[in-house]
């Protein structure tokens, strides 16, 4: 999603200062150009200052919480849009989370590099959802893929649970599709559920529209993921 906002005109500058007031130096951004295809596409990747803590709340020790991120996210400077959606997609994952595991919302734990990623990946799309002013979403149906993912929790089917719980609660419209690997993550179907008003099987996008792609690490063999803004 961070990749596609930038390659569609979201300045890094701005993203990078308004993630800077979350307070939190654990990390730094690198942007990386690729080509997919035909098309030029832009990876974020969230590269930790300390990787052997990868997760770890660096001021208690112990993993952070979702209590923990919403006070990071209530406690910043961003924008008063940005920190209302931020929570929404953050209230998607972590309710399912807890579902999945038997605990309060508040209690679910972000393991691993995921912590950071999150909070970046999450409060990142809402910065830029907030600075390009975006009202309406459309997407078209989503691919899960299929098979095993080996994560904190251990040997997870795909779509992992979580996945599913959002997919049911939420009415995703979504397909298995050919590929043996995970396609759709806890925090993209998070993305999902709290950004999207409407899903189609094909879109049908004016010429005029300004379009960003943005790929992640897999090499899935799909095409990357295509944003578009079109003004009505």
């Amino acid at each position: 999603m961070l990749g596609a906002f930038l390659s569609m005109g979201m300045p890094l500058e701005i993203l990078e200062s308004e993630l800077g007031k979350l307070g939190l130096d654990e990390f730094s951004l690198d942007v990386k150009e690729k080509r997919a295809g035909d098309k030029l596409v832009r990876d974020v990747d969230v590269v930790l200052t300390e990787p052997e803590n990868a997760g770890i709340d660096p001021y208690s020790g112990r993993y952070r919480n979702y209590g923990d991120v919403k006070k990071i996210i209530d406690d910043s400077n961003i924008t008063s849009t940005a920190k209302k959606l931020s929570k929404k997609i953050f209230d998607v994952k972590a309710e399912a989370e807890a579902r999945v595991h038997g605990v309060s919302v508040d209690q679910v734990q972000f393991h691993e590099k995921g912590a950071v990623d999150s909070i970046v990946d999450i409060v990142g799309t809402a910065i830029a959802f907030s600075h390009m002013d975006i009202d309406r979403v459309v997407s078209t149906y989503v691919p899960t893929g299929y098979g095993t993912i080996m994560c904190a929790c251990g040997e997870l089917p795909v779509p992992a649970p979580a996945v599913v719980e959002i997919l049911e609660k939420y009415w995703i419209p979504h397909y298995r599709s050919h590929v043996e690997m995970e396609l759709l993550t806890p925090t993209g179907a998070s993305f999902l559920a709290a950004l999207v008003d409407e899903y189609t099987q094909e879109l049908k996008i004016p010429v005029q529209a300004g379009f960003g792609y943005g790929t992640g690490k897999k090499d899935t063999g799909l095409e990357p993921l295509k944003l578009a803004v079109c003004e009505e």
